[in-house]
């Protein structure tokens, strides 16, 4: 019990350290970046001053770095030219570099919180990184915003570096969700269990945070899940609760390595993990982190055969480019080092061009791949800008695409939480290509990407502009130089545009307590809209889109209920014709289908309230996580 009040107040204090600006007087002068009034800095019992403001950012105090260094006695140099600053103090060297949080810290490779910056000719750094690895020991007082560092010089260490610990020289690749990192460090097997240095998780996830609480123990948060492991201990702590494992955290290269599994299986959600040690690559999928929405259950048993929708049709101004043919890219497909995979024409009479793109390919080239959306302006005259460019990608092993990709991409979109991408807001004169987004895609390794753009004509009404989606097999091959025609259909995977990203349907009026009424969705007759024939660029051949990939599916469910007593809906989903999954917004929320088999599985959405005497409309809109033609049913009944 007194072991899991200690943890509790460690967990207090590393809580308060992170310097909360809310609680201080502040003024905000950037993206999360504060103007500091009112902390005060204690040395060593003494009340230290800077001539410069103190800063704040991402709730990270950040100090004027010769001020600084000179108040706790340390000596630094300065190279201008990687804008890196090394400070050196009881025989250790710190290097920072302006805006990167890549640090090194006795010639060994780590990571800071927040990046050193420079704010009106001064170079910020952050006050606990530097403090700590100097030996320091740095409090926060909340109730006084009163910062203490304890600091003391150490006569027998001069300021010259320690010499760091020798590593292997092979360099291991971590996945974690969407980070593709390259680790100064090697991952770790032990007993059959893999284990990574902490800072990653701390470094490449979300709010996570890690505390180094003395030599031997770390504190780990991850998920909202708090972790204190101590090296070669099998105890760990697991938000307070003691706990007896077998994997033994340990103390490596100056780090703590942490077992991956341990850490993904304690978490609520879960995850993934693999491990391909022939390449020393580990791939870590928290579901925290990949998904936004509420997953539904699944419910067993089958439902009736339902009707086709009676009609559907195009809805909105966003059109769809879909680039998923050849879905399988491989080196008899692709004979040359760059090629275009997909490309639309546009020509506009209209000032502004809304465009949504698809794309949908795995790797069995051999190589690496970089993959682009690139615009090439052919008009004479007239300048575009991209006045929004923000969308979603997902890389995976080519093993649970569905889940790793296809709903990934779902629940971001219908959720809103796209990426602002690097061609939002440029500019591109006649004759220019620039690129939109780019991806980096290893050998062996499947993409799924989702971009929204918008273009504007700023010299006049027309617009005459190429979207292409452009790959290379070499690293230094400039996409914007890709303007070959796109490579031949080879298959019956999608690939065209067309007039819309958005198919709508209205389904008949539903009565409560009448029968359970069925329909299916994408049926290939009623809703079948995205054909070869109706697209809108047929370059050396263009495949149909049956499956609705890129696009959002609208249902309207009218429901009447001229009883004088207040009625529960049901809607459940369920497969027609093969497996399915994807996401829904439904009644203000995003929900995630998972894979339902037909005859066997179904799912079912939270009930919906109809008052008496009133008609009111359930609306639906899904968004398919890939696979076949993907027909989907929806089932109205009353409770």
């Amino acid at each position: 019990m007194l072991r899991i009040l200690v943890v509790s107040l460690v967990s207090l204090i590393a809580l308060f350290s992170t310097f909360q600006n809310e609680a201080a007087a502040s003024t905000a002068i950037g993206k999360n970046l504060y103007l500091m009034k009112g902390v005060t800095i204690e040395l060593n019992g003494e009340k230290i001053t800077f001539d410069d403001p103190i800063l704040s950012k991402s709730n990270y105090l950040l100090l004027p770095m010769r001020d600084f260094y000179e108040a706790i006695g340390a000596t630094v140099t300065w190279n201008k030219k990687s804008q890196t600053a090394s400070s050196i103090k009881n025989g250790h060297i710190v290097d920072l570099t302006i805006n990167s949080k890549k640090a090194k810290v006795d010639g060994k490779s780590t990571f800071v919180q927040v990046a050193p910056m420079l704010y009106k000719n001064s170079t910020y750094v952050p006050l606990r990184f530097v403090s700590e690895n100097f030996d320091g020991t740095v409090t926060w007082n909340q109730k006084q915003q009163k910062v203490t560092i304890a600091l003391t010089d150490d006569p027998d260490l001069p300021n010259t570096p320690t010499v760091p610990d020798s590593k292997p020289t092979n360099k291991s690749i971590l996945h974690m969700n969407d980070s593709r990192i390259i680790m100064d460090e090697p991952i770790i097997t032990r007993n059959g269990r893999t284990y990574v240095p902490a800072k990653y998780f701390v470094t490449y996830l979300e709010n996570a945070y890690g505390n180094k609480l003395s030599n031997t123990e770390y504190e780990l948060t991850v998920a909202e899940t708090n972790f204190v492991f101590t090296n070669d201990s099998n105890r760990i702590y697991v938000d307070g609760q003691s706990m007896e494992v077998s994997e033994i955290p340990f103390s490596q290269y100056g780090e703590t390595y942490v077992p991956v599994h341990f850490i993904i299986n304690s978490l609520t959600n879960g995850g993934r993990i693999q491990y391909n040690r022939a390449n020393e690559e580990l791939y870590i999928y928290i579901n925290e982190y990949i998904f936004s929405g509420k997953k539904l259950d699944l419910s067993y048993g089958s439902l009736k055969v339902p009707e086709l929708v009676p009609t559907a049709t195009l809805e909105g101004t966003r059109d769809l480019l879909v680039s998923d043919n050849p879905e399988t890219l491989t080196s008899s497909h692709i004979t040359t080092d760059t090629t275009t995979l997909a490309q639309y024409n546009v020509q506009t009479t209209s000032s502004k061009k809304e465009h949504s793109i698809f794309g949908w390919h795995l790797n069995y080239l051999n190589t690496k791949a970089k993959i682009g959306i690139t615009i090439q302006n052919v008009s004479e005259s007239n300048t575009l800008e991209i006045a929004k460019a923000e969308g979603a990608s997902k890389i995976s092993l080519n093993n649970s695409i569905k889940y790793e990709i296809g709903l990934p991409l779902a629940d971001a979109y219908l959720n809103g939480n796209l990426r602002t991408s690097q061609g939002d807001g440029i500019q591109i004169a006649p004759g220019e290509t620039k690129v939109i987004e780019s991806y980096l895609l290893d050998e062996g390794k499947a993409l799924g990407f989702l971009t929204d753009l918008d273009v504007h004509s700023l010299n006049g009404a027309n617009g005459e502009y190429i979207i292409r989606v452009v790959l290379s097999k070499k690293d230094e091959d400039n996409l914007e130089e890709i303007h070959s025609e796109p490579i031949s259909l080879l298959n019956q995977h999608p690939r065209g545009a067309w007039p819309s990203s958005t198919i709508a349907t209205s389904l008949p009026t539903y009565t409560v307590d009448s029968a359970q009424v069925g329909y299916n969705l994408s049926n290939g007759k009623t809703d079948y809209l995205l054909t070869a024939e109706n697209s809108l660029t047929n370059i050396n051949g263009a495949g149909g889109n049956p499956g609705h990939f890129g696009m959002t599916y609208k249902v309207n469910v009218p429901v009447s209920n001229p009883s004088t007593e207040e009625k529960v809906i049901k809607i459940k989903l369920a497969g027609r014709g093969g497996q399915y999954s994807g996401a829904i917004r439904y009644n203000g929320e995003v929900y995630l289908i998972p894979t339902i088999k037909p005859g066997v599985s179904y799912v079912e959405l939270p009930e919906y309230v109809i008052s008496g005497g009133s008609d009111d409309t359930i609306q639906l809109e899904l968004m398919h996580a890939g696979g076949g033609n993907l027909p989907v049913a929806v089932y109205v009944e009353t409770k």
